[in-house]
């Protein structure tokens, strides 16, 4: 999969998501195969203590569109994206959660818009998908982030780039990546589709009271180093492809 090839590679980052994975896989090959398109799945599982790995490459064996990639230390939703980022050439990289609470579904609507558009497409979310303190927390830091990037607040991990935008996110020098915010930055701009997101459908979120006030203030400093990035022209840290090679363990279908 380094070598060019495809039109769309969907990457979706795994932790404690055994259990959704193979309705996961048999709703977006059912999305995708009556497009025509020639996509892959790549499943980045992100060195999950449950047993994702084994059902990764159950399903890769039943489908070669079906790639895993597994990392030996946990690294974290967004750097466990940019890993499974830098190994595809596709036209168009497509990045969704692995929790079913983003419907397969809407996905060739998101492609066709990069498509037509060759900018960033975001999934715009509607409905009360989690408890309304978490909504209220979330649009707050989002509408800071909207201030500095001009981005929309209703967003989350559910989007589709094209090949471009991905190839500067995976050399991007950011020390507190966050694709979403990236996505925005190295984007001239952005469309939405919106949908209505349901509740998780199986087991917890990962990210408890602790891990979302980090995750904002990353998201935050990712979004100010995208700007100093775009604005200077500065590196203020390595490469995101000089931090991954060392973390990945084994490999299927890729």
């Amino acid at each position: 999969m380094t070598a060019p090839e495809g039109d769309v590679v969907v990457v979706l980052p795994v932790y404690r998501n055994a259990a959704t994975l193979p309705e996961l896989a048999q709703r977006l090959t059912r999305s995708l195969a009556p497009t025509g398109l020639d996509y892959r799945l790549l499943f980045v599982v992100d060195a999950s203590p449950d047993d994702a790995w084994r059902v990764v490459q159950e399903l890769a064996v039943q489908d070669t569109r079906i790639a895993g990639l597994l990392l030996a230390t946990n690294q974290g939703q967004h750097r466990a994206l940019l890993a499974g980022m830098a190994q595809v050439r596709a036209r168009w990289v497509a990045v969704m959660d692995a929790d079913l609470q983003d419907p397969p579904e809407l996905l060739p609507e998101l492609i066709a818009a990069c498509e037509r558009s060759d900018l960033t497409v975001f999934a715009r979310r509607r409905g009360a998908y989690q408890s309304s303190g978490r909504m209220l927390t979330s649009r707050l830091f989002k509408s800071l982030l909207g201030w500095l990037l001009r981005m929309p607040t209703d967003v989350g991990t559910y989007l589709v780039i094209p090949r471009r935008v991905c190839d500067r996110l995976c050399a991007a020098a950011i020390r507190h990546p966050q694709v979403v915010v990236m996505a925005r930055a190295f984007s001239p701009g952005w469309r939405g589709v919106p949908f209505v997101r349901e509740r998780r459908a199986q087991g917890s979120s990962a990210y408890t009271a602790a891990a979302r006030v980090r995750a904002a203030v990353r998201s935050l400093r990712c979004a100010w180093e995208c700007r100093q990035a775009l604005t200077t022209g500065a590196r203020p840290g390595p490469s995101n492809a000089d931090l991954r090679p060392a973390v990945v363990a084994a490999r299927v279908n890729i």
